[in-house]
């Protein structure tokens, strides 16, 4: 009798996607993609029952979610206008009952980080700071080859630091984040274009368009600023740039020439892993068992 075949199976969800990731034998194999519903633990229910129909032998699973997890496994909102409005969901303790394994969960950021630098643009740095750039704006440190920080989740959250007093209202409460300009919520939400419904047609079809310039090059000059206000405060000379308007070509172009406006050390290049570095990310924290306590989790 053949052995059956086991997976390792990650999942990254994000604030508009998710992408459950199934390894086999160290390599990624399928990728199941689907919506992110608007109240975060519905979502843990929707990738169980996935789980659960698929009827595979699951190993071990990692979860690297939006917002802010707990080194107990506990999830809360930052945004609650992108998760809805929880509090402490116990995520892992959830799972484990249902599956019966070892769950372990990740920022969304954190995992991306630790994804490129083990198989990604970050292999050969030894600092470097991870941006995403998606429904809303993340940030993770790797220092000396690691997390800074692994029990904070939101280390690193460039997203809701103020670039812009007292102006607009984010997600989280404060007023003038980053998050509130310069993601792809924000620019949906600033646009005035009645047909444009989407970030990827305002970068593509209306990127020539006079009020998108303007709401792009706001956007990405704060981008740029939080970018070098990053390198003065901790002196990291590398950036690596991920998400999905982060890693739009046209995108990332004007951030990178509202860089070279500054004479700055700073380096940036867009993540190697693109949408796959959380599922990676993910992969090798439960592979290398980063940071991990058996009796804590």
């Amino acid at each position: 009798m053949k052995n059956k075949k086991i997976y390792t199976v990650t999942v990254d969800l994000g604030g508009t996607k998710i992408n459950i990731g199934f390894f086999r034998n160290g390599k990624l194999v399928k990728i199941t993609k689907l919506l992110t519903q608007k109240y975060g633990p519905d979502n843990i229910d929707i990738i169980s029952e996935i789980l659960i129909n698929s009827k595979i032998n699951i190993s071990s699973i990692c979860l690297s979610l939006t917002g802010l997890v707990t080194s107990r496994g506990l999830w809360n909102p930052i945004n609650k206008k992108v998760l809805g409005n929880f509090k402490n969901y116990p995520v892992v303790k959830v799972l484990k009952k249902r599956f019966s394994v070892p769950v372990y969960v990740l920022g969304d950021t954190q995992a991306a980080a630790l994804g490129e630098m083990y198989y990604g643009n970050g292999k050969n740095l030894k600092n470097f700071f991870y941006l995403t750039v998606s429904t809303g704006i993340g940030g993770s440190i790797i220092y000396n080859k690691n997390l800074f920080d692994n029990k904070i989740s939101d280390i690193g959250s460039i997203g809701h630091n103020v670039i812009k007093f007292n102006g607009n209202l984010c997600g989280c409460g404060r007023k003038g984040c980053l998050e509130a300009y310069s993601s792809g919520t924000a620019l949906i939400k600033r646009n005035k274009i009645k047909k444009c419904n989407n970030t990827r047609e305002l970068l593509t079809r209306y990127k020539n368009n006079m009020q998108t310039k303007r709401i792009l090059n706001e956007a990405t000059s704060m981008i740029a600023q939080s970018i070098l206000n990053v390198n003065s405060l901790l002196r990291i000379n590398y950036f690596i740039i991920g998400g999905s308007v982060g890693l739009n070509p046209f995108f990332y172009n004007l951030i990178k020439n509202n860089l070279t406006k500054s004479k700055t050390p700073v380096k940036i290049q867009k993540a190697m892993l693109k949408s796959k570095a959380e599922l990676y990310g993910c992969f090798i924290y439960i592979q290398k068992k980063l940071f991990l306590k058996k009796s804590n989790i």
